[in-house]
């Protein structure tokens, strides 16, 4: 009994500490430092969770296979995106480094989001990081398109991997 007491607690002590840390100024708030494992792995299965929430129910109206559609995509991707996630002469170097959480560097790491993840991401951003909403800035087809090559990206070395 004595340790499910602790236990619970826990549970309600924890979020209480790291509040007041973060309140007093204890925990680090600039955008260089390296986040902690735990808040890195919280932080993009909660990001994972709403890209497939978001998602739910949209339709890609462009066929995975079509090449000049990918091509598209990757011309508006160098146009607009590869300034934070990096392009095929290497990341970003503010993006893989400076930013907070760290913007993904495709052409290093791959990607593991579908097209609807992807284009729900582009189009109305991912909130307490640098991703913007890009809705009213490019047109939903050219959404689309950035959004299929970007789910088709392969690491360097041409494998996927397990971004988890």
């Amino acid at each position: 009994m004595k340790t499910l007491i602790a236990f619970i607690l826990g549970l309600i002590a924890a979020p209480i500490i790291l509040a007041v840390l973060g309140i007093a100024g204890w925990l680090p708030s600039n955008s260089t430092a390296e986040p902690p494992k735990w808040e890195a792995s919280v932080g993009m299965r909660a990001l994972d969770a709403s890209l497939e929430k978001r998602s739910n129910g949209l339709s890609n109206p462009i066929q995975a296979n079509d090449e000049a559609a990918l091509a598209a995509g990757k011309k508006i991707y160098g146009d607009n995106c590869a300034g934070c996630h990096g392009s095929a002469k290497g990341p970003s170097a503010w993006g893989a480094k400076g930013l907070y959480p760290r913007a993904p560097q495709f052409f290093e790491e791959g990607s593991d989001v579908s097209p609807p993840e992807a284009f729900a991401a582009i189009r109305d951003g991912v909130r307490y990081s640098g991703m913007g909403a890009w809705r009213g800035q490019l047109k939903d087809d050219e959404m689309w398109k950035v959004a299929n090559f970007i789910a088709s990206m392969q690491p360097k070395g041409g494998k996927k991997m397990d971004m988890d």
